[in-house]
């Protein structure tokens, strides 16, 4: 960490680690600090203890505040894994493990939940795994998102955010849940405020704790691939950020939101705005069943990314596609396969490349804005030839992202609780 001191915190909460960004008043990043956790191989279900989390971040707090660099700080914003569900008492103790995002359960209950009136393109998967929780290990506290705990702990409110709270079926569109579930669950359903507003401020006790001043500010935060969205440097109509990590995750900046659960598209508030989004399971998975990172590195230099795609693949890990195909049974298409593994790879980049392109067209199709630019980030963002042959595929400009980090855009929702940003708040 330099020697100048932090005014705004972001706090990234993933599956195998916490990163924590500090922003100086301009802007620009301090530090990044992290830290990791073990995580158990997942086989079908998916739980953690989230007292780990709380170790994780509560160690690197004491760390950053011993020696005074955080005495500054305005205000925190937390982003976490969006889908994962826990419940808390009213002193904020964990019942029981938390379901992270991709756990099965809760199958049975989004069912039910489907017969309720909601919008059909409601996203409700947190929705069901909290309900799978109340009917299966009677669990009835406060029903929270990872972000939402750590606003809960530090500041005693039951606030979510509009980006965290849409996979439990709220409107990001009318800002509100929808009648059908306040008369179903109540006052157990969180307020709601969209990202960037200001909440309240830390308890005193954890200032003094991690050597924070009085009156910190807890801005409601969101997703981390939204709080990715806010890194990034996308800022206009016609934005696309495409994360190019595990999966393929595609966002587009869009005066319009649009909603599609036949392809797997749905909008989350971005400010005035919203973030037409959809995310593949095509993407570094299914490039590393094949190639390490320094095949792939290697192989590139002997691609020519101005070459067409003549081999028409479909890259998938395993079987199931979410985006821009709904389609659980589909297995990968890799056939023919040549002899020669750079021209197998360039048809593995080239499929990815032609599924992204699919995908913002079909935000374009369902009403969203025309895409202007890409910006990218995630480990195949760095990748020179694999962006010339995205550019290609898109007919657009392809840069790497201004940041890439999570925690980075988490900081700088932080930063604009502080100010009259377009993030006013929405209620129940």
């Amino acid at each position: 960490m330099t020697d100048r001191n932090a005014r705004t915190l972001g706090i990234d909460v993933g599956t195998s680690g916490l990163r924590i960004a500090a922003l100086g008043p301009d802007g620009d990043c301090l530090c990044l600090e992290k830290a990791d956790w073990p995580v158990a191989p997942v086989e079908t279900t998916h739980e953690q203890d989230p007292s780990g989390w709380w170790q994780a971040f509560d160690a690197l707090m004491q760390t950053l505040g011993a020696d005074g660099r955080l005495r500054e700080v305005r205000a925190i914003a937390f982003a976490g894994t969006s889908g994962t569900v826990l419940t808390v008492n009213e002193d904020g103790t964990p019942e029981g493990p938390a379901l992270m995002y991709d756990d099965p359960r809760g199958q049975k209950q989004r069912v039910a939940l489907r017969q309720l009136d909601i919008d059909p393109d409601a996203q409700i998967d947190a929705l069901a795994r909290w309900r799978w929780l109340v009917e299966a290990r009677g669990q009835h506290g406060r029903p929270v998102s990872q972000a939402d705990w750590f606003v809960y702990r530090l500041a005693g409110k039951h606030v979510s955010d509009s980006n965290n709270a849409l996979k439990w079926g709220f409107d990001p569109v009318a800002e509100c849940w929808p009648t059908a579930l306040t008369e179903r669950f109540g006052n157990a359903l969180p307020s709601v405020q969209r990202a960037g507003t200001p909440i309240g401020p830390l308890h005193d006790d954890w200032c003094r704790r991690w050597s924070l001043p009085g009156e910190v500010q807890m801005a409601a935060g969101t997703t981390d691939s939204m709080a990715a969205l806010w890194a990034s440097g996308a800022n206009n109509e016609g934005d696309g950020v495409t994360s190019l990590g595990s999966t393929l995750a595609l966002k587009l900046i869009s005066d319009q939101p649009v909603a599609d659960a036949a392809s797997g598209v749905y909008s989350h508030r971005f400010g005035e705005r919203f973030a037409v989004s959809g995310a593949s399971n095509t993407g570094g998975r299914a490039l590393a069943a094949h190639f390490s990172a320094d095949e792939i590195e290697r192989l590139s230099r002997d691609i020519d990314p101005e070459r067409p795609d003549t081999l028409g693949y479909w890259p998938l890990a395993g079987r199931g596609e979410r985006f821009p195909v709904v389609a659980p049974n589909m297995g990968p298409r890799l056939t023919p396969r040549p002899a020669d593994p750079a021209a197998f790879l360039a048809g593995l980049l080239r499929g990815i490349a032609r599924i992204e392109a699919i995908g913002y067209r079909r935000f374009a199709e369902l009403g969203g804005s025309p895409l202007r630019r890409v910006l990218s980030s995630g480990g195949g963002a760095q990748n020179a030839v694999f962006r010339a042959i995205r550019a290609r595929a898109l007919g657009v400009p392809v840069t790497v992202a201004e940041h890439t980090e999570a925690a980075v855009g988490a900081a700088r929702l932080a930063e604009h609780s502080l100010h009259d940003a377009p993030t006013t708040g929405t209620t129940r």
